[in-house]
């Protein structure tokens, strides 16, 4: 098919300019399909695709980047561009397009996916696994040199793909070449790199050039150690000239922001290899990277005015960016570490100085404050990301004395900033103290951290030991709740300050007993913390779980000997829910006010949850529960009852449902004689009950708000029942036993919303197709009875949803789907085996749903055991376990119609390998005893796991033969012959579709 591909196209590129453009697009075009299959194709085998990609690779691709590099060697040698000493290269307009098509090409072969694991493009630290076949084209120097002359004469609009094609060579596999080799290999591209930066670097300033040469440097340290640079012939002038590409590029930070991380990654690198270089040349990192640390530092303060003054984008406001970049950061400081924290200092006093003179001055301009204080904070961030580079980088006393004084100089502007938040409150300020309590809290506080910082911050401050800095931090954290209420990124960010103190086992047990923990633990109401009245104007209310959960976290451990804190504790909240209960008393009244009361219930929700999600101990829970039920679970039922339409209410109170019938821990244990196991899941299944009934009315709903407004409530609902029938809490054989329709009824309900599903919703959103087949396995586990006793219509669905579950892409959803296909089979199996054993009971009135389907619509569970085997035969087996299970039950099941497949499938192969196939078929039933033992399914999955390695050998070793032709052609004809059977499933509808389909 392709064997002849580079002989078809040399007819275009022997042609016209015009028509050798389209013959090298038309194989770029080839290369990158070969390597990532466009959309269209995206359901096809991802096992196919990968065979047919790793043969087109050892076959044609090494050819066609020859080809390529050729075509731009001769259009060199032929006078379509000049390389005259002491002139500049250039190249006639008019073959522009031939050369940027030619490296286009070049860049598509390098980037090929040379050992299939697709990895991410945009991931910098990857190596190109060039073939060793590959290697004497990498071995002639000249070669890279080629690019490097392409580079410079091209005009920047087409050069930036030299350079795409330079980072490829840069990161070639290092066992490509022997030590001498690689030393000439990268003696050339440092050479090629510091003679742009002397002689070409206007090149550089064409965005597009200026973004490559960046990554091109990054990836020079992520290939070479900083040993074999060194010992480069031009290493002294190559590590000048970066240092000076990049203090120039800080100094445009405007410009460069976006190429930032890869010069910063070079240097990150450079400066942490330092401890480990054993050469006795100079490094001369002592001499740059502390220009570079000092760049970075002034440039972000000297772009405060533009962003203030000009309305530039802040890139202070980029958190992910900003975070990305100060992790750079703390390594490349910590690179002559006392200078650089002396510089620091000496910005941070003089900013300081000139905040206060400006809040003390009458009338200064208000422009000039909002400068002091952001680059207050950006100062701030660097101080905490000088402190967080300790872990990384070798620390000593002397570095510790100098995190203390950087240390005592943020606490003092933090003090000085809390006394003034009546008048005038800072975000990007606080923002940035919150990262520095988070760096601080990562370094210096933990059982194992270093104490000697504490000495020098005792003089100072007063502070002797971390007990004391974390009670600056809870202080810190109460103020902000206080006084930051409106900001979201103020809250969320100190509430995740809370939550990482209250994580640790032996901090958390020092810490709850200071007095600012004793505050928040009685004092959590809306009138001291206003995020938490209904008025509050944050948008995200999540930050209410993660408050109350922290808060819980810390009661825990006070539980153990006080009980009564719980309830003390939980008196706030039994607050909210009067004036809730209180709210919807008015319903259908005047007096009814509809937001307080839906904001005071998602609130209630939100709160409960994160509460209960931190109880893990049974006491803890057990207390909870006692005080929740029966009063406040009732109003919780009345919200989902009334709500139930609008998702923004009822996802948060079914949520918090999910957690409180969720057994971590094995927490959900009562008293022996206690009936609350049985209350909590009957209440659990009258919440499911009532939500279930009523989503179900809403209907007309448009497809853009289906998920929003319904789908999304279901798969919550699905969740919340999974817990309850999954924790194993409760017996429930009580419920047949004293004739209670509890769970009966709400599984009638469960009925309802799975065939009100569609398949494709199912695998449209994964969240609620993760639900839905997590339930179904946890039925099939426990309550098969229920799952085959169903109408036939019902069963049949549930049927087909398992079978498009089976070839999800999901990992989750495919194995939770064999599950329940195997529960539900093994069912199957034994009923039959039964009505052998026992015929006088074998009558036409006590068969189940699935045994109706088997007799009399056969073809169904053939049609599942030919996809089943189709998707091991040919699939990647990824989940080759989980499909062994429901797979032997089926040959059990459907034992004649297998005996009929196997030498149809054995026909479908050529005429060379069809007995090498009879044989995997003979090897997958060996010593299988028709019964359903551990011993026979362990057997079972042995015999498969050789069946797939032979059946790939067998194949393997077709395309050894005929590198693509005959596999492709055996391929199409094995597609034939199942679609062939395919359509001999009438009754089944076809719901396999073809080969390159199933999916």
């Amino acid at each position: 098919m392709f064997r002849s591909v580079i002989t078809d196209v040399m007819k275009f590129i022997e042609g016209s300019m015009e028509q050798s453009v389209v013959g090298i697009q038309l194989l770029t075009a080839l290369v990158i399909e070969m390597c990532h299959p466009s959309g269209g194709d995206s359901a096809r085998s991802m096992s196919l695709h990968m065979k047919t990609s790793s043969t087109f690779r050892e076959n044609q691709l090494y050819d066609i980047y020859k080809l390529a590099c050729s075509l731009l060697e001769n259009a060199v040698k032929n006078g379509q561009g000049t390389f005259e000493a002491g002139a500049r290269p250039f190249f006639r307009p008019e073959t522009l397009p031939y050369f940027s098509s030619l490296l286009s090409l070049a860049l598509a072969c390098l980037n090929y996916d040379f050992i299939g694991t697709a990895t991410d493009e945009s991931d910098d630290a990857n190596t190109v696994q060039i073939p060793v076949t590959w290697r004497t084209t990498f071995l002639d120097l000249d070669h890279l040199k080629l690019f490097f002359n392409l580079f410079a004469a091209l005009p920047p609009n087409i050069g930036y793909l030299a350079l795409g094609i330079l980072i490829q060579l840069a990161s070639v596999r290092r066992s490509l070449f022997n030590a001498s080799e690689r030393t000439k290999y990268l003696n050339t591209l440092i050479s090629g790199v510091r003679d742009i930066l002397e002689n070409h670097f206007t090149n550089l300033e064409d965005p597009q050039c200026y973004h490559e040469f960046c990554r091109l440097l990054a990836r020079l340290k992520a290939s070479f150690q900083l040993s074999e640079l060194m010992e480069s012939d031009n290493y002294t002038s190559f590590i000048q000239e970066v240092a000076k590409f990049t203090v120039m590029s800080l100094q445009q930070l405007q410009f460069s922001h976006n190429s930032l991380h890869y010069i910063l990654s070079l240097w990150q690198r450079l400066v942490a290899s330092m401890p480990y270089v054993k050469s006795s040349q100079p490094h001369h990192l002592d001499t740059y990277a502390p220009e570079v640390s000092r760049a970075m530092i002034m440039a972000h303060l000297q772009m405060v005015s533009r962003v203030i003054n000009d309305g530039m984008e802040d890139p202070i406001d980029d958190l992910g960016l900003l975070q990305q970049q100060l992790d750079q950061f703390a390594i490349i400081v910590r690179c002559e570490y006392e200078a650089n924290c002396t510089f620091i200092v000496q910005l941070f006093e003089r900013s300081a100085r000139l905040y206060d003179d400006l809040l003390k001055k009458a009338g200064s301009a208000e422009k000039d404050v909002l400068i002091e204080e952001e680059r207050l904070a950006w100062l701030v961030y660097f101080i905490g990301a000088a402190i967080s580079g300790r872990v990384a980088y070798t620390a000593s006393d002397e570095t510790d004395g100098i995190d203390a004084q950087l240390i005592c100089r943020v606490m003092r502007l933090m003090g000085y900033t809390d006394n003034k938040l009546n008048r005038r409150k800072s975000e990007k300020l606080e923002l940035a103290n919150m990262q520095f309590f988070e760096y601080f809290r990562k370094v210096y506080i933990g059982d194992q951290s270093p104490k000697g910082v504490y000495q020098v911050m005792k003089t100072e401050l007063g502070i002797d030991d971390e007990l004391v800095v974390m009670s600056i931090m809870i202080r810190k954290i109460v103020t902000n709740l206080k006084f930051w209420g409106d900001s979201d990124n103020v809250v969320t960010r100190s509430l995740q300050l809370l939550n990482d103190l209250s994580m640790g086992y032996s901090s958390i047990r020092r810490m709850v007993k200071l007095d600012e923990v004793q505050f928040l633990l009685k004092n959590h109401t809306s009138d001291n913390f206003p995020f938490l009245g209904t008025n509050s104007t944050l948008v995200d209310l999540k930050c209410r779980t993660a408050f109350y959960a922290s808060l819980a976290r810390l009661l825990s451990t006070e539980l153990v000997e006080d009980e009564d804190k719980l309830e003390e504790f939980m008196r706030p909240i039994g607050a909210e829910f009067e004036t809730l209960g209180r709210l919807m008393s008015n319903v259908g009244t005047p007096l009814f006010n509809e937001k307080e009361a839906k904001l005071a219930a998602i609130g209630i929700a939100r709160d409960l949850r994160g509460i209960c999600s931190s109880l893990l101990n049974r006491n803890a829970y057990v207390l909870f529960f006692e005080w929740i039920y029966p009063k406040y679970l009732a109003v919780c039922e009345r919200v989902v009852e009334f709500w139930y339409s609008d998702p923004a209410v009822t996802n948060p109170m079914l949520k918090f449902m999910s957690e409180l019938d969720q057994n971590r821990s094995q927490r959900i244990a009562f008293d022996i004689s206690s009936p609350n196991n049985i209350l909590l899941f009957k209440e659990i299944c009258k919440i499911f009950t009532v939500y279930g009934t009523r989503i179900l009315s809403l209907t007309d709903i448009p497809k853009t708000d289906l998920y929003p407004k319904k789908l999304k409530g279901i798969g919550v609902a699905m969740n919340m029942f999974f817990y309850a029938l999954q924790g194993s809490y409760c017996n429930f054989g009580v419920f047949v036993l004293y004739g209670d329709r509890t769970l009966d009824e709400a599984f009638q309900v469960l009925l309802k919303l799975m065939t009100s599903l569609s398949h494709s919703d199912l695998l449209e959103y994964p969240k609620l197709g993760s639900a839905y087949y997590t339930l179904l396995h946890q039925i099939g586990l426990n309550h098969i009875d229920f799952l085959v006793s169903v109408e036939v219509p019902v069963f049949l669905y549930i049927l087909d949803s398992i079978t498009k579950g089976v070839n999800a892409i999901d990992n989750n959803m495919c194995n939770n789907s064999c599950s329940a296909l195997d529960s539900l089979l093994t069912h199957l199996f034994r009923e039959l085996q039964r009505r052998q054993k026992h015929p006088e009971l074998a009558t036409q009135d006590n068969r189940s749903s699935a045994l109706v389907v088997y007799e009399g619509q056969p073809t169904r569970f053939q049609q599942i055991l030919a996809g089943l085997l189709r998707v091991i035969m040919f699939d990647d087996g990824r989940n080759q376990w989980n499909y062994s299970r429901p797979l032997l039950v089926l040959i059990f099941l459907c034992d004649r119609h297998f005996q009929e497949l196997q030498p149809r499938i054995v026909q479908s192969y050529p005429e060379d390998k069809r007995n090498q196939v009879a044989h995997c078929f003979t090897v997958l039933m060996e010593g299988v005893e028709k019964n359903l033992t551990n011993k026979t399914r362990d057997r079972f999955t042995q015999n498969l796991s050789v069946f797939r390695r032979e059946l790939n050998e067998t194949q393997k070793g077709m395309e050894a033969v005929n590198p693509m032709m005959d596999w492709i052609a055996m391929r199409e004809e094995l597609d034939k012959f199942w679609q062939r059977l395919n359509t001999e499933f009438v009754g089944a509808g076809g719901a396999f579709g073809s080969f390159v389909d199933f999916e």
